[in-house]
């Protein structure tokens, strides 16, 4: 049996090297270089997988892999970058790679990958559109960008899920800009912001004189997305009557409007969003199974702000850009300020986090946002903002001993030190455990033994 064949094209001659090394095996050769032509070279000799790194100099490694992948049909291309946009992660899928691999990498993973993907060639490139760059380190995120990679050409229907403030509609608004419907109308409607009797008339429009108040024709949301997309936010809020009449808009491709017997035909892509749990609705009688699975074709759900605190930097840089126009010109956040930002759960997600830096910017007195510029409720609960106070507490508790002159031997700081900052931890513990030493000293990690002994010399046994 042949042994896979490999080509690794990148600048850095360490991560040649390190492929090289790492990757090499008795079922996998690996060929390593830093030349686009030598690249093609070897490619015009088969090769199953080759790695590309998106920045070769004056070359954008994008674009290689997406004239690659057209003329070099049995290879397999993945590439990978240190610079992890949503961007990339999406123009390397719609290039014709099979996936995509941030810096660092695991190596187990790129092995793993190889071997998954080596006999299975199924190339979609997609025309060069481009929109959103939001950074990512999330590896939910990194897998939703592929995804939106692979289907942005298609028509299918999309459904995304997540918590309100999540970016949903951004999604669904990138999901449009790199489909081949990108020049055409987007048009969203958040289903519960409308009573739902008007909201029939909203999607489908209606005629002059077709109930009270209808003084002109109107065209609805489905037609002015004629030839592009509609995204139906919060879905969930429509109820059981229209959802029927939405039903048969799928199935049929058409619409009615409100006082007309007339149907228009209609070429339009339909992404539709929920912050609630629709498999349970249908359960409960409240949502339309047939509907469901007509919006469900594909899912994204997308992961709530605080499963993605790697990327709180990312999406703070972002709002201070996007809303530089508070100051005329670009904050930026001290670390202090994004300690506390990262740490905090934000309930709102996304969406609470920019209404946070808008008003950190409004707060600023000077360039750069500090903690005091942040609204209050950031240092609630905070264990970021709880473990700084108490830190600082710490230290002024450290120059207090160290300035005594009331020391037992004049040199023993450390001593009186651990013994103030200690006795805290041990009640603490022996209050949580119900005085069970063993456990409290199990989840300290330390010896029963010691820990016995600390409890008699902290006077603790009283309380035991």
């Amino acid at each position: 049996m042949r042994k896979i064949r490999v080509l690794a094209v990148d600048d850095e001659t360490n991560i040649l090297w390190l492929l090289k090394e790492g990757l090499t095996d008795e079922k996998i050769d690996v060929l390593t270089t830093e030349d686009p032509y030598m690249a093609e070279n070897y490619l015009s000799k088969g090769v199953d997988i080759c790695f590309v790194d998106i920045f070769l100099g004056e070359h954008n490694g994008i674009r290689l892999t997406e004239k690659w992948a057209a003329a070099y049909k049995d290879t397999h291309f993945i590439i990978m970058t240190a610079q992890d946009t949503g961007s990339n992660v999406i123009e390397s899928i719609k290039s014709g790679a099979k996936d995509f691999f941030p810096k660092p990498f695991d190596l187990n993973q790129l092995k793993n990958k190889i071997i998954a993907l080596c006999g299975k060639i199924d190339q979609h490139p997609i025309a060069d559109i481009k929109e959103y760059d939001f950074e990512t380190k999330n590896k939910k995120m990194l897998e939703i960008y592929k995804l939106i990679g692979k289907i942005s050409k298609t028509n299918i229907n999309v459904l995304i899920l997540g918590e309100s403030g999540t970016g949903k509609e951004v999604v669904a608004r990138m999901i449009h800009r790199q489909s081949a419907r990108f020049d055409k109308p987007f048009i969203p409607i958040n289903m519960a912001a409308i009573p739902n009797e008007l909201l029939e008339s909203e999607l489908f429009g209606h005629e002059k004189g077709s109930f009270t108040g209808a003084v002109t024709d109107k065209k609805g949301k489905f037609e002015e997305a004629h030839t592009g997309t509609i995204f139906l936010d919060e879905i969930s809020e429509m109820d059981l009557g229209l959802q029927s009449k939405l039903l048969r808009v799928i199935q049929e491709k058409e619409v009615t409007k409100v006082g007309s017997s007339r149907t228009l035909k209609l070429d339009t892509r339909i992404i539709a969003a929920s912050n609630r749990n629709l498999e349970e609705l249908v359960a409960q009688g409240k949502f339309r199974e047939d509907l469901y699975y007509r919006l469900n074709v594909v899912s994204i759900e997308l992961p709530p702000l605080y499963e993605r605190k790697e990327d709180t930097a990312y999406l703070t840089n972002h709002f201070l850009h996007k809303h530089k126009t508070i100051k005329d010109r670009v904050l930026t956040c001290s670390e202090e300020a994004l300690e506390a930002l990262t740490a905090y759960r934000w309930p709102g997600n996304i969406r609470e986090l920019e209404n946070t830096i808008q008003y950190a910017i409004v707060n600023a007195e000077t360039d750069i946002i500090m903690p005091e510029n942040l609204p209050s409720k950031i240092f609630e609960h905070n264990p970021a903002a709880g473990s700084k106070s108490t830190s600082n507490d710490l230290y002024k508790l450290a120059l207090d001993i160290i300035e005594s002159e009331t020391l037992s031997d004049g040199n023993n700081a450390y001593e009186e030190y651990m013994k103030i900052v200690e006795f805290p931890l041990m009640k603490a513990v022996l209050d949580k455990t119900g005085n069970n030493k063993s456990i409290s000293a199990k989840i300290l990690g330390i010896n029963r033994n010691t820990f016995r002994k600390k409890v008699r010399e902290h006077d603790l046994e009283q309380d035991t």
